[in-house]
């Protein structure tokens, strides 16, 4: 099944991620940190569009929005093979993941680790570095 996102729906979900950002920053610049609680979250809004519009759409979405922070970035540009400027509005950008998707999009096989977990692995890998 071919699934779609109507442009007002898409429009909803980056005008919410983008006050949910305003308000991360703020509180940010305040000395307060959430990524621990946010980022999870954002990772889940990654999957659903990675699930509708494939990786490279997951990328462009997830760079449109963060890098680009939202559109207001002239200075970053995605242009096509002729030089065009793509994802300029939140309109193009709905059209070009519409137009370009792709069902390419899979979990990782990988377990997510816990930070006990990471911590151990990267002692071991930092163990192999260490001089005798």
């Amino acid at each position: 099944m071919d699934y779609s996102i109507r442009l007002e729906v898409f429009e909803r979900i980056v005008f919410e991620l983008k006050e949910q950002q305003e308000k991360l920053d703020k509180a940010y610049e305040a000395g307060i940190d959430h990524i621990n609680f946010t980022g999870p979250y954002e990772s889940v809004i990654s999957m659903l569009i990675g699930s509708i519009y494939g990786r490279e759409g997951r990328d462009t979405f997830d760079w449109w929005c963060y890098e680009k922070n939202f559109g207001e970035r002239t200075d970053l540009k995605m242009t096509d093979k002729d030089g065009n400027e793509l994802c300029r509005t939140i309109e193009e950008l709905h059209q070009y993941l519409e137009e370009n998707k792709v069902n390419d999009y899979y979990l990782s096989k990988y377990k997510i680790m816990t930070d006990e977990e990471r911590k151990h692995l990267l002692d071991e890998l930092m163990s192999d570095y260490e001089q005798p």
